[in-house]
This record gives C-alpha cells, sequence and structure tokens, in this order.
C-alpha cells in the first residue's frame, strides 16, 4: 500500500480528482464547478471545505467534506461538526484510510471547540460499523410512508391550488420552510440560497418539473420536490403550513402520476405532519435503512440524551432528506 498524507481540500492538486472521488457518495453529477457553487453558496461548509487522502502518486484515495452546521436543542441554538459525502475509492478499501481521515477532522472540530459531530449513512453498508468503533451512536432513523395506485386518492382541498414553480418563487419557498419548522428541533437552519447550495435548481436538475408549490390564493403555503419514474413518485421534501396545503400536494402529485405509488419520505416531518399523512390514506411510515449518528467529542455519546436534546423522543425532530449528510 502506497503512503498517504491527510490533506485539507485547497491542498489537492488537481480538483477534479476530487469529483471523481465524489461520484461515487454524491447522487448529481459532480464537477469542479459544482463543488465550489455549493463551497460559496453555503455558508455552513467550512474554510477548509474537506478532507482527503492522498498518495503518493497523487490519486484521492478517500475523502469527505466537512461543515459546521447551527442545529437547535431544547437548550438553544448547538453548532455541531458534520460529515458529509463521505467517500472511498474501492481499491483503497479496508485498509483504515476512513478512519485516519476521520480522526484528522475529529481533532479539527475540536480545535474550533465543537462537542458533537455528526453524520447520516445507510445502515445496509459497512461504513456503520466503522463508525460506531469511532463513538457514534444512532439518535433517529429514516422512514417513509407509501400509498399505492389502488388506494383512495386524496381529496384536493378547493380553496388550495398546486402549480409549477418559477423562479420568482424560491424566496417564497424558503419563507415557507421557516415558518413550518418553526418550533422544531434538529437541522432547521438553513442558508438563505439553500435551494440554490444544495444544487436544487441548478441548470439541469429541471425544478419546474419537479419542484411544485401549494397556493391559498396569492399566499405561497407549501412545497413538494418530487423524483418520478413511471412505476414510483418519491418526494424528497414535503413541507406545508397546514393540512388542507399539505393535501393539496399529495393530491395534486397522485393526480399527476396516476399509476404510480406515491412514497413520502418523513425524515424531515414532526408528529404533526404524519398525523396529516395518516389522515390521507397513507401506510407507513416505515423505518428505513438510513441513520443520522452522532458521537461527542470530548465523552462517551450517550444516545438517550443526545435523542433528547434534539426533541426525537417528543416527535419534534427534523433532518429532511436535503439536510442529511
Amino acid at each position: 500500500m502506497s503512503d498517504v498524507k491527510i490533506v485539507f481540500f485547497d491542498e489537492v492538486d488537481d480538483l477534479c480528482k476530487v469529483s471523481l472521488l465524489f461520484q461515487l457518495s454524491l447522487s448529481w453529477p459532480v464537477t469542479p464547478k459544482a463543488l465550489e457553487e455549493i463551497r460559496a453558496n453555503d455558508d455552513r461548509y467550512t474554510p477548509e471545505f474537506g478532507t482527503f487522502a492522498v498518495t503518493e502518486e497523487g490519486i484521492v484515495a478517500a475523502g469527505h467534506l466537512i461543515m459546521r452546521i447551527p442545529t437547535a436543542t431544547l437548550d438553544g441554538k448547538l453548532d455541531v461538526g458534520a460529515v458529509n459525502a463521505v467517500a472511498t475509492r474501492p481499491d483503497f478499501g479496508r485498509r483504515g484510510i476512513m478512519t485516519s481521515i476521520m480522526t484528522r477532522t475529529h481533532d479539527y472540530f475540536r480545535s474550533r471547540h465543537l462537542d458533537y459531530s455528526v453524520l447520516t449513512t445507510s445502515k445496509r453498508l459497512g461504513a456503520a460499523l466503522m463508525y460506531e468503533r469511532l463513538g457514534y451512536v444512532e439518535v433517529d432513523h429514516s422512514e417513509m410512508a407509501v400509498k399505492y395506485p389502488n388506494q383512495q386518492r386524496t381529496s384536493a382541498p378547493s380553496v388550495v391550488e398546486v402549480n409549477p414553480v418559477s423562479e420568482a418563487d424560491f424566496a417564497h419557498i424558503e419563507d415557507v420552510y421557516q415558518k413550518v419548522v418553526a418550533g422544531s428541533y434538529g437541522f432547521i437552519y438553513r442558508p438563505r440560497n439553500f435551494l440554490k447550495a444544495r444544487n436544487i435548481i441548478s441548470t439541469g436538475t429541471k425544478p419546474e418539473e419537479k419542484l411544485r408549490i401549494a397556493r391559498r390564493g396569492s399566499l405561497i403555503t407549501g412545497y413538494a420536490y418530487w423524483e418520478s419514474d413511471s412505476t414510483h413518485s418519491r418526494s424528497l421534501e414535503l413541507l406545508a403550513v397546514d393540512k388542507s396545503s399539505f393535501h393539496a400536494l399529495l393530491s395534486d402529485e397522485e393526480r399527476r402520476n396516476p399509476d404510480a405509488g406515491i412514497i413520502v419520505c418523513c425524515d424531515g416531518l414532526t408528529d404533526l405532519e404524519i398525523e396529516w399523512l395518516t389522515a390521507a390514506g397513507y401506510q407507513g411510515p416505515m423505518e428505513g435503512y438510513g441513520g443520522f449518528f452522532v458521537t461527542s467529542l470530548n465523552e462517551k455519546a450517550d444516545r438517550n440524551r443526545i435523542a433528547a436534546m434534539y426533541g426525537v423522543d417528543i416527535g419534534k425532530f427534523r433532518m429532511g432528506r436535503w439536510d442529511s449528510t
């Protein structure tokens, strides 16, 4: 095995090598330009942006992005370190490289006086075992609810209409988000230009086809982002200020995709919105394979204490798919 050195993002000699690595971990086409846009538009990424292992031959063998994320707890606002887009090239797997990277990142977080490091991962991956060895505990898990084509359709409230998004709506969508998450805990602080920062409205994603907005008169009262194919339509985020707007967004997607199973990712929803889903006839929520993991950087992580701190046990924790790392 070649020796590797652990470096930050700006110390990598060719950013195309980083982009190539992240094809393994990110669900959208990764280019140096896209990474720079994310860095410029989301101030939660640290100035160092990422930690990487580089071989003597200049190969970027593994790495991840690093964030400082403000979160809401029952005791007030708390900044935590976050590990994002973890990836290891298969030919460099099982050599302890990622453990070395994580150790360097944890030291970095401590030097910035951060008490916790958080991440999300699939429990189907072997990486979850590595995180547990590093002291991470699972605090919450992903969930989804579903309705099949042969089940009763959601009634469309007459007072709410649903339309495609336009560029003028983006700021109003972020206003809706702020109204909905008020009084919740967890990952509720987003940059003002969040949709751009997360590559949701960039060229090629066709937001006008995937992002739908609910209107009550001239007021935008909800939105939903759908990924669809011939058999399923999956909402990565669905939020509304009231039950009627929430049901209008469900009804709209059921009407537009009558032969598809409609799947709602529940990760960013609280118990109140889960009740709205149940009232619309959705089955679930059922537990998925994704997990939210946290470690304490200065003591042994206590799952129960962290879950209580974030309102998990009282059904007010939010961490949407767009917030996951």
